[in-house]
């Protein structure tokens, strides 16, 4: 009987010590697989997005003899853009609500535009919340004529061209420009007939003329903003052809920071390098002030 009660316990020993090797082997085993599924303190890294294009929403707002629609073509050429609006501000002004349903506006006039200065007002207004106005000609006439842009964008320092009533009527070609500027990419081809002889505020900075020595296109810090002004007219009445929809973009581009592009900071007068067209030189011959161009019988209002 002792040996039986004996042999029993022996029995039971051999189990416990097998259990006791086992219990470990399994939990590694566990530790192990849970290892493999999930790591603890590891996170697999996530690639950081590549920034893309900008999408843009562009209004024009003109003032003159009809709606110009080979300039709005061009812009809505442009990748990127989704709509390209006009809106005629020789019978209206638009709200600051209205321009702050697009990304770019683009004023222009070629007649007097229906409140200059609320108009004046309003962009200034658009630009201090972050919009992005591109100002072409004749909308750089005055001071104080009403197809000028005034109000608060002159007398609060938007303009980035100083006003003059001298006009260009003959035709003309893209001259010596900054190459490496944000507002130049792709620019190859400006073409027009029209344009204001204005000279870019002390405050702006020039990156481009035409072929006849007189400023194209400059940009004026803003406080924290940048405005960016074109000579040219490019509306209904011109013999206008090139990238002008092109520079637009690049002013989206450049100051919605799209595609990695460098935060714009005021830099110093650059120096303009010749165009890589042929026979796209600036001419170094002095020029007689053009007459001034008039202007069409702005529409008559109720």
């Amino acid at each position: 009987m002792q040996q039986k009660a004996y042999l029993l316990r022996s029995a039971v020993y051999v189990v416990l010590l097998a259990a006791m090797c086992v219990i470990p082997f399994a939990l590694a085993q566990r530790d192990s697989s849970k290892s493999s599924r999930d790591p603890v303190g590891v996170t697999t890294p996530t690639p950081t997005p590549t920034p893309g294009p900008c999408q843009f929403q562009v209004l024009i707002v003109f003032a003159d003899a009809g709606p110009p629609t080979q300039f709005q073509t061009e812009i809505q050429a442009e990748p990127g853009v989704t709509a390209v609006d006009l809106f005629d501000a020789s019978n209206d002004t638009p709200t600051l609500g209205q321009l702050q349903q697009y990304d770019v506006v683009v004023p222009f006039s070629d007649l007097q535009f229906f409140d200059a200065d609320m108009l004046g007002n309003n962009l200034a207004d658009y630009v201090d919340g972050g919009g992005i106005v591109v100002q072409y000609g004749f909308s750089h006439a005055g001071p104080g004529d009403p197809a000028g842009i005034n109000g608060r964008w002159v007398t609060d320092g938007y303009n980035p061209y100083d006003y003059s009533e001298n006009l260009e009527t003959n035709p003309f070609s893209l001259g010596a420009f900054n190459a490496g500027h944000p507002l130049m990419v792709g620019v190859a081809t400006l073409n027009s007939d029209f344009a204001n002889v204005v000279t870019a505020n002390a405050a702006a900075i020039e990156v481009a003329q035409n072929n006849l020595g007189e400023s194209l296109v400059a940009y004026r810090p803003v406080g924290t903003h940048t405005t960016v002004g074109v000579t040219a007219y490019v509306g209904t009445v011109a013999t206008e052809s090139g990238d002008w929809g092109k520079i637009v973009v690049n002013a989206g581009n450049w100051l919605l920071n799209c595609q990695g592009s460098p935060t714009p900071t005021p830099t110093a007068t650059p120096t303009t390098t010749p165009s890589p067209t042929p026979g796209v030189t600036p001419t170094a011959t002095p020029r007689a002030i053009p007459t001034p161009r008039p202007r069409p019988t702005p529409h008559p209002r109720p």
